[in-house]
C-alpha cells in the first residue's frame, strides 16, 4: 500500500467545450486522457455555460458529483435528473448527455469492467473510521479523498496526512490488503473507492527496449525493403500471419511516403544509363543495370531501412495469432483505413467547393 497527497501545482489543466477541467489524478500515471488509455481518472470541472454537451466516452462509466451550484443532466433517450450541491449521478459515458446550469463538479471516470464509487464525508473533531467496501473481484484498489472545503487529517494504517481544501489524496494497493482509514477535521471530503485490474498490454503498446544493431537486423531490413509493393502478400505467404507494430509501421511509412528507396534506385539507374549509353555495348549496359538493381535490392534499400527502423527489428514483427488486446485493436483500425481513399476525399473536398454569383457580380465560396 502506498499513498500520496496532490496539490494545485500537481494538477493538469485543460479546456473543454463547456468550461475548464482540472485533472487531479489518473491511473496509470503515464496515461493521457486524450488517448483514452487510462483505467480511472479523477477531475474537477466547471460548466461555465447554461447549456453544455458532455464528451462521449463510450469505453468508460462515469460518476459526477456537484461541488457547487445546481444542474439538470439530460441523458438523451435515457433519463433526466436534477442535482443539487453534493448530490451525484452515475451514468454510462456513451450516453449523449447535456447539462443545464452553471456548476463546479467532481468527476470519476472508470474504464468499463471496473468499479468506482463516490461518497461525501463530513469529518468531525473526533477521529472516525471510514467504512470501506471490502468485497471485490478485482486485484487492485484505490481509495481517494478530495477536500472540497475545510481540512482533514487522514490516518492510513497508523500514518497521518493532512488534506487541505483543494488537495487530493490517493491511496493505492491490493484489494486484499488490510486497510484501516480514519478521518477527523471539518468541512467536506469526497471519497472515491475504485476497484480495478491492471494489465498494461490492454492499454497501450508493449515497450520494446532498444538494443544494439546486429547483422540479423540488417537481414530483417532486407526483408522489409522488398515487401513494400502491392500484392506482396501473394508472393510472401508469411505476410498473411504477420503484423508490424506501430513503431515499425511508422518508420516504414516514412520511407515509402517520399518514395526514397524507389527514387534512389531510379537515380542510380539513370546515372548508369547516362554513363554507359555511349561508351558501352547494349549487353554490357544491361548487365550493369541489372547489377545496380541487385545492389539496390540487397544493400542500398536495406541500409535505408536499417537507418530508421527500431531495433531489434524482429521483435516489432508480430504473429497475428499472438497479439495483445491493444495490438488487436490497432490492427483492426489499420485494416479499416484506406490512406489513398482518404487523400482523394480530401483532394476532391477542396476542389469540389462551388462558387456562386452574387447580385453584385462578385463570388462567394
Amino acid at each position: 500500500m502506498e499513498y500520496k497527497v496532490y496539490h494545485e501545482t500537481d494538477y493538469r489543466l485543460s479546456q473543454w467545450t463547456g468550461g475548464r477541467t482540472k485533472e487531479l489524478a489518473i491511473f496509470p500515471k503515464n496515461a493521457a486522457y486524450l488517448q483514452r488509455n487510462f483505467i480511472w481518472r479523477l477531475s474537477t470541472a466547471t460548466c461555465e455555460q447554461e447549456e453544455s454537451v458532455f464528451t462521449s466516452l463510450p469505453d468508460f462509466d462515469r460518476v459526477l458529483l456537484v461541488l457547487s451550484g445546481n444542474v439538470v443532466l439530460a441523458h438523451q433517450d435515457e433519463r433526466v435528473i436534477r442535482l443539487c450541491e453534493l448530490e451525484q449521478d452515475r451514468f454510462d459515458g456513451a450516453y449523449r448527455t447535456k447539462s443545464f446550469g452553471k456548476i463546479t463538479d467532481y468527476n470519476l471516470m472508470v474504464a468499463k469492467g471496473n468499479e468506482g464509487f463516490l461518497d461525501v464525508l463530513t469529518p468531525q473533531e473526533e477521529s472516525r473510521l471510514v467504512e470501506l467496501h471490502t468485497e471485490s473481484r478485482h486485484e487492485l484498489r484505490s481509495v481517494c479523498f478530495y477536500c472540497r472545503d475545510g481540512f482533514a487529517a487522514v490516518t492510513v494504517n497508523g500514518e497521518t496526512e493532512m488534506v487541505s481544501a483543494g488537495s487530493q489524496m490517493v491511496i493505492e494497493g491490493s484489494s486484499s490488503e488490510a486497510l484501516q482509514i480514519s478521518v477527523m477535521g471539518e468541512g467536506h471530503l469526497i471519497m472515491a473507492q475504485i476497484f480495478y485490474d491492471y494489465h498494461p498490454e490492454e492499454l497501450g503498446p508493449v515497450e520494446i527496449p532498444r538494443e544494439k544493431a546486429t547483422f540479423d537486423d540488417f537481414l530483417a531490413c532486407m526483408y522489409l525493403a522488398n515487401i513494400q509493393f502491392h500484392g506482396a502478400r501473394f508472393v510472401f505467404r508469411k505476410l498473411r500471419t504477420q503484423w508490424f507494430d506501430e513503431a515499425l509501421t511508422k518508420s516504414t511509412r516514412f520511407l515509402e511516403k517520399f518514395y526514397l528507396p524507389f527514387l534512389i534506385w531510379l537515380a542510380g539507374l539513370t546515372v548508369v544509363a547516362a554513363i554507359g549509353v555511349e561508351s558501352l555495348d547494349g549487353m554490357t549496359l544491361l548487365l550493369l543495370m541489372v547489377a545496380w538493381t541487385a545492389a539496390d535490392i540487397l544493400l542500398i534499400s536495406p541500409l535505408l531501412y536499417f537507418l530508421v527502423v527500431p531495433k531489434p527489428v524482429r521483435k516489432h514483427i508480430k504473429d497475428i495469432r499472438n497479439l495483445t488486446p491493444y495490438e488487436r485493436r490497432v490492427r483492426e483500425r489499420q485494416l479499416n483505413e484506406n490512406p489513398r481513399l482518404e487523400r482523394l476525399m480530401k483532394k476532391y473536398a477542396r476542389s469540389g467547393e462551388k462558387t456562386e454569383e452574387t447580385e453584385g457580380g462578385g463570388k462567394r465560396v
